[in-house]
């Protein structure tokens, strides 16, 4: 993968495309992070941010050597993510729980000297909306790594014994193509063995899934993320080093989150604690997209900042239209 960045930046430089250039390097900043070379990565980033704002001179396609090819690309989404802690709200044992994360990732060389590993297979659970796709984007943004995401659409396959192979197909690429690994409704791998519903091919997914994750031992972190924490095989718990609930947001939480999406624009935090009082059990996706229909009104309106007005408007919408009796 270095000696695709490389190629890419000599041809970048050759023909004079600045923003290709700037891209490239990012991406070597970020191979360096994920082979454990911080430094040598938070130099190259330093070095980027002091270069003069691009001038492209040469129209054309952006290549983000992040996303997969071949095969793959029908399995695998991947790209490099904007996404910072800054930019999520979660609670404090959470928030240190990631933290951490990073660090052990970032540390890998430093712990591998005293014959420890990071922790880097998390499962992460809870209710839909409550934050557990956008933490794996943080992950992936915090370490400078592509987030490559498993399209189960893709993966299952009507034919018997195709879905485990793509399976090893995946994790063959996790050595090659270091990144944050993101298996989605994760239960519809991972469902428990012995299900009077499920044929045997699903059982030698499970079975497939398991012996892969046991003989990993690439850089990658792998990330599983579940609804359905309940249908889980139980074997299915110890293959990880961390499992992390997400759950429906507190009061606190809400006004939080308010802040971070309009704060900038005009809604004031007493305004943030009294709409907050209003979506009380709704979860942080459906907050979050009430937030963004109140700025479509204040920019269609000609208006530079949010009202509370907006707000509740946007959440009684939401609310009459797509979210269930009683939430």
């Amino acid at each position: 993968m270095k000696a695709d960045i490389l190629k890419l930046l000599l041809q970048s430089h050759a023909d004079g495309d600045e923003s290709s250039f700037r891209k490239a390097a990012l991406q070597l900043a970020a191979a360096e992070s994920g082979a454990g070379h911080v430094r040598v990565a938070d130099e190259i980033r330093a070095i980027i941010a002091k270069m003069p704002p691009a001038s492209t001179r040469k129209a054309g396609p952006i290549v983000d050597i992040a996303s997969p090819r071949g095969e793959l690309a029908d399995i695998l989404e991947g790209g490099h993510r904007d996404e910072r802690l800054r930019d999520i709200v979660l609670r404090d044992e959470v928030r240190d729980l990631l933290l951490r994360v990073i660090s052990e990732n970032r540390s890998r060389g430093r712990l591998e000297r005293f014959g420890v590993s990071p922790r880097r297979r998390l499962l992460f659970h809870g209710a839909p909306g409550c934050g557990k796709t956008l933490a794996a984007a943080v992950l992936a943004g915090e370490m400078g790594l592509p987030l490559m995401t498993v399209r189960f659409d893709a993966l299952f396959s009507r034919f018997l014994g195709a879905t485990a192979v793509q399976l090893r197909a995946i994790f063959a690429e996790m050595p090659r193509r270091p990144g944050i690994y993101l298996f989605d409704e994760f239960d519809s791998v991972a469902k428990a063995r012995g299900d009077s519903q499920d044929v045997g091919e699903m059982n030698r997914v499970v079975t497939a899934f398991l012996q892969l994750v046991d003989a990993d031992v690439s850089g990658s972190i792998l990330v599983a993320a579940t609804n359905h924490v309940d249908l889980l095989d139980r074997a299915v718990f110890r293959r990880f080093d961390v499992i992390v609930p997400f759950e429906k947001p507190t009061r606190d939480q809400l006004v939080d989150l308010l802040k971070l999406r309009l704060g900038t624009i005009g809604l004031t935090e007493a305004q943030a604690a009294q709409l907050a009082s209003r979506a009380e059990g709704w979860s942080f996706a459906d907050v979050a997209r009430a937030c963004d229909d109140a700025v479509r009104t204040m920019a269609l309106d000609d208006r530079e900042e949010v009202t509370e007005r907006d707000v509740v408007h946007a959440l009684e919408e939401l609310k009459r239209r797509e979210l269930p009796a009683g939430r």
